[in-house]
């Protein structure tokens, strides 16, 4: 059975990584246990036999900062040996990215509104780690804060980075406190150097989040917006690397009123529906990707059985989608109508404060 690695905020119930056995025919999931202790995991990504985590502080080792982890995998037991720390240059790390080599790790810096690259020395060997930072970029010394939302948009928050899915020569983030997607070239061959390139600019007070290239048409990325709960579906032009909005989408009912905040983003294996979470609405919003334009048509709203669903993925045959509510500590696994995208809730478990959930065959 695959196993499924799952992490989040830190305290006397929850202290680090954990491990779950996950059956695809029943759609349950196995507690295994506690395979590594660590400080605030709230993002992590699987490369090789690594696992690489953010580990979202404002203080490491007496300097302003937070800190991204290396984890070595038994293979045998599923268990992870720390290798090493490195800072992460700025606070509250809060997502990473691998470029397709494996031999660079990518970190967004929330609350320090800044981006690192690191080098994985070694990668791919049990004596891979990471080097010390190589690159690094402050949105403060760039872009001023948008202020549409003053309490949340008071400076930079670099919230999430990625890679464009063919060459990877350029690198995004999105800034939730300038709405910004800001582009970057990312240099392999030059020490994985970042070089500002062009930004696309979101209506003000909509707080760019996290964004999902669609596996079939990788032209086209969907951005969703934090705080104003909107889908934007872009177009990356690879010869210039900038964005053109081609549309925007809603992801609450109009009937809705209370507050909410866009949390996860995702495209199922298939590249058929796409799914956002809501933070306040307690629910996926489910999409169909039209097949030829890449338009999002609205299927319907799933409650998910719990508060606060932060993150989500799907199993490796996009069979099932499993959901971490943060806020009711538990994860709920959902089956997939693989026609109409709906979901049918088919096992539920209890798990404090999930806030990552990762497949790791």
């Amino acid at each position: 059975m695959p196993a499924v690695y799952v992490s989040g905020y830190t305290n006397n119930e929850s202290t680090g990584i954990y491990q779950y056995e996950f059956d695809q025919t029943t759609g349950t999931l196995t507690r295994k246990g506690l395979v590594a202790e660590s400080t605030n995991p709230s993002f992590f990504i699987c490369r090789n036999n690594n696992l690489y985590t953010v580990n979202e502080v404002d203080q490491y080792k007496g300097d302003k900062t937070g800190y991204v982890s290396c984890y070595y995998r038994n293979k045998e037991t599923g268990e992870l040996s720390l290798v090493n720390e490195q800072p992460s240059g700025g606070e509250d790390p809060c997502h990473l990215t691998c470029d397709a080599t494996g031999n660079y790790v990518l970190v967004a810096n929330y609350t320090g509104g800044s981006a690192s690259v690191f080098p994985i020395l070694n990668s791919g060997k049990p004596e891979s780690k990471l080097g010390e930072r190589v690159s690094y970029t402050k949105h403060s010394d760039s872009f001023p804060p948008s202020g549409g939302n003053p309490t949340r948009q008071e400076k930079p928050h670099v919230h999430s980075v990625d890679l464009d899915p063919i060459a990877q020569r350029y690198a995004f983030t999105n800034d939730l406190g300038c709405d910004l997607l800001v582009s970057y070239r990312f240099d392999r061959l030059d020490n994985g150097k970042l070089t500002r390139h062009d930004t696309f600019e979101f209506p003000k007070g909509s707080g760019p989040r996290h964004l999902k290239f669609a596996p079939n048409n990788n032209n086209i990325c969907y951005v969703l917006t934090e705080l104003s709960n909107d889908v934007h579906m872009l177009e990356l032009n690879f010869e210039t690397g900038s964005f053109n909005q081609v549309q925007i989408v809603h992801a609450l009912p109009d009937d809705f009123n209370g507050e909410n905040l866009g949390s996860e983003i995702d495209i199922t294996p298939d590249g058929k529906f796409l799914y956002a979470s809501m933070r306040g609405y307690d629910a996926i919003t489910i999409f169909k990707i039209d097949e030829y334009s890449g338009k999002l048509n609205l299927v319907g709203y799933q409650g998910t059985g719990g508060k606060h669903p932060r993150h989500f993925t799907f199993d490796p045959t996009g069979s099932f989608i499993l959901v971490g509510n943060k806020d009711s500590n538990n994860i709920v696994v959902f089956k997939i109508d693989q026609e109409t995208g709906l979901l049918n809730q088919v096992s539920s478990i209890d798990h404090v404060h999930p806030t990552c959930i990762q497949f790791w065959e």
